[in-house]
């Protein structure tokens, strides 16, 4: 039978609607690496399997012959806990072999990554504690009663991209977190590490692991601690685009290579088939963790340019789902 991938609705039960180019409905499920939607695969390869979270009622699965292979796309720990729970109980009843195996993923909250990555050497790991503070004020005495020292960063536990997130730098900065929903959602409290160069900027690499092989998928900077897609702008405003090429291969070719055995040991205790890892490779040859999951942003590029990086990655996927599945896949 064809690779079966499945997806999860979050635990709030909402999922997105968009219109194509031709006007057809689709549905758009966050906290899934969807896979299945931006890989091109052989006709009748893939076959989907939608799985709904807590309070709804989940159709069952009779497959008359089991899949060859469940590449389990659930990827939120945060926000998708149903879901995940529901998918351990498919994957258990077909008990065929499981790529990102959802009992896995289930522990990729940054609060257990945190723990689970502590004491690697050559890993920066800073800790993170999970919560659900009622006021600004039991943050402050959440992070007194942890140890935390400021600056550290409070956010709203299963929200991304620099959504629902501050950085204290002292207690005069309790003020920042009335920006915050106080209306019984978990927190993260996470240490802050001062990772500036000489120039002032912030660097920020996401490594892509596919099963076992360390890819860089980009690397980005800016002169704001919080570094995300938009850092883009700025890098082309101070280098040319063979800059960013020369620094990528530097990185790849010199640097990560380095860094093997450490990565090698992030994905023995992950046990991920999948994953990335946000980071700073510093220039002792450290790496900065920020978070390491599934559930990121890989596949898609709006950058023809980069399109090669992402392509990389593209066939260490369709590797991975040959090997684990016997089917071919392109």
């Amino acid at each position: 039978m064809a690779i079966l991938f499945v997806s999860g609705v979050n635990d709030r039960a909402v999922v997105g609607v968009n219109l194509d180019d031709q006007g057809r409905l689709g549905y758009l499920v966050d906290g899934n690496c969807s896979i299945q939607y931006r890989l091109p695969l052989k006709d009748g390869v893939a076959f989907p399997f939608m799985i709904f979270g807590k309070g709804i009622r989940q159709p069952g699965a009779d497959f008359e012959q089991a899949p060859s292979l469940v590449f389990n796309q659930i990827a939120d720990a945060d926000t998708h806990l149903g879901s995940l729970e529901r998918c351990v109980a498919l994957c258990d009843q077909l008990n065929t072999t499981v790529i990102n195996h959802p009992r896995h993923v289930l522990l990729t909250g940054r609060d257990r990554v945190s723990e689970r990555l502590q004491d690697i050497p050559g890993v920066i790991m800073p800790r993170t504690r999970r919560f659900r503070p009622r006021s600004p004020t039991e943050v402050i005495s959440e992070a007194n009663s942890a140890g935390f020292e400021f600056p550290f960063i409070a956010r709203v536990a299963g929200e991304h991209h620099g959504k629902s997130m501050v950085r204290l730098d002292s207690p005069e900065d309790l003020d920042l977190l009335h920006a915050l929903p106080f209306d019984g959602r978990d927190f993260y409290l996470t240490e802050f590490v001062d990772y500036r160069d000489d120039q002032g900027f912030y660097h920020k690499q996401r490594i892509v692991v596919v099963d076992g092989e360390p890819l860089l998928r980009h690397s980005l900077y800016t002169d704001h601690w919080m570094v995300h897609a938009s850092a883009r702008e700025f890098m082309m405003q101070r280098e040319s685009w063979e800059d960013d090429i020369a620094r990528f291969e530097h990185l790849s070719g010199e640097v990560i290579p380095s860094l093997r055995g450490v990565i090698d040991e992030i994905s023995r205790r992950l046990k991920l088939e999948y994953y990335g890892i946000d980071c700073c490779l510093l220039p002792d040859g450290q790496m900065l963790v920020f978070e390491a999951n599934a559930n990121m942003n890989v596949l898609h590029s709006p950058n023809p340019a980069a399109r090669y990086r992402v392509k990389a990655i593209e066939q260490k996927l369709y590797d991975l789902l040959t090997r684990y599945s016997g089917e071919q896949v392109t």
